[in-house]
């Protein structure tokens, strides 16, 4: 009695073996068929143009957070957003990325014009265009580029916003 017991656990411990040795082979057959259709650019599977700019832009990106420049922290933003009842308000503190540290300077002499500036653009904004992903993109977009017109020393190039709490 006690050898069939002994039987049936090794063939139980077989069975299970031979399981996972055909699915760690059924993995790796699957693996390499995913590896080679992302390899091989066949007619259906050409990245667009489309595509490709989506990508590009992941990168470029990417490759912007790698050499974050210094930063210039700013105060705390409260503004009212652009509502029917004008019951919203955004409240956020935002860091600007500097191209170049000697920019620092000129901040801080124009920084009564850099709030207001701010302030302008986050108050024309409504719940709808700041709480998306993509419109906080246009919104720091729109913020980097009033910015730029009016600096001298050297440029902002990226808006951080350290808080973003709309209400």
């Amino acid at each position: 009695m006690a050898e069939e017991q002994k039987n049936k656990k090794s063939k139980v411990v077989l069975i299970i073996i031979i399981a996972l040795i055909i699915i760690a082979i059924l993995l790796g057959v699957a693996f390499y068929f995913m590896t080679k259709q992302n390899t091989t650019n066949t007619p259906e599977t050409t990245p667009t143009s489309q595509d490709m700019s989506i990508g590009t832009d992941v990168t470029q990106t990417n490759a912007n957070y790698i050499r974050i420049g210094p930063i210039y922290q700013l105060d705390q933003f409260i503004v009212n957003l652009l509502t029917q009842s004008g019951r919203r308000y955004l409240k956020t503190t935002i860091g600007l990325e500097m191209t170049m540290p000697e920019l620092q300077n000129e901040l801080n002499s124009k920084r009564a014009a850099i709030r207001d500036t701010i302030v302008e653009i986050l108050s024309s904004k409504s719940l709808e265009e700041v709480s998306t992903t993509r419109g906080k993109e246009k919104l720091k977009e729109e913020i980097v580029q009033r910015l730029n017109e009016f600096l001298v020393d050297g440029k902002i190039r990226n808006v951080f916003f350290i808080d973003f709490v709309i209400q």
